[in-house]
């Protein structure tokens, strides 16, 4: 089986859920580009990132943030940016500009996790495709 979500679906989604602008776009299978309108009055610029799928263990994706030099700290000030503005423990940092998603903290994502075994996350040219089966 399996299921997409545009790339326009998404980031609607978390304008209406954070008020956050961020968009995506595709580079590669396993590798989405994440944007976002930076605005601190006398700084108005797009950061993004590479964003690589590593791995989907049960519910949670754990990706590796790709900006070049000072990743790291793009990530930590990126999470700071969206403190209170995302729910709590949705992410998780890791090691080495990786990041743990705990996707079934969503309620919605949560329902299909509940009724689909997902085996693998895939980045199209318009959104993302997961794959799986439905769980007797």
């Amino acid at each position: 089986m399996k299921a997409s979500i545009s790339f326009q679906e998404l980031q609607n989604l978390i304008i209406e859920k954070a008020k956050q602008p961020i968009s995506f776009a595709f580079v590669d299978p396993k590798t989405v580009r994440v944007s976002y309108p930076l605005n601190l009055g006398f700084i108005k610029k797009d950061i993004s990132a590479n964003l690589i799928i590593k791995d989907l263990i049960g519910s949670d994706l754990l990706v590796q943030l790709s900006a070049g030099l000072g990743t790291d700290t793009l990530l930590t000030t990126a999470l700071n940016l969206l403190k209170g503005k995302i729910p709590q423990g949705l992410m998780e940092q890791r090691p080495d500009s990786h990041l743990l998603l705990h996707l079934g903290q969503i309620p919605q994502v949560k329902s299909v996790f509940d009724k689909v075994d997902v085996h693998d996350l895939h980045v199209l040219n318009e959104g993302l495709e997961v794959e799986g089966a439905l769980k007797m």
